[in-house]
């Protein structure tokens, strides 16, 4: 028997451009809703107080 090392190289590869396809969608994501955090003012800040 001789093994099928091309199937095998060519199934890698398959299932290396599944796994970026969804990657990329989930860090885009990820990286739009960091930005909104980041830029989001409406938020009211933290002060500090002074306690007697």
């Amino acid at each position: 028997m001789v093994y099928d090392w091309d199937g095998k190289r060519t199934r890698r590869l398959q299932m290396l451009k599944f796994f970026s396809a969804l990657a990329i969608p989930a860090l885009l994501f990820g990286s739009a809703v960091a930005a909104v955090e980041w830029t989001d003012r409406g938020a009211p800040g933290i002060k500090a107080t002074r306690i007697r």
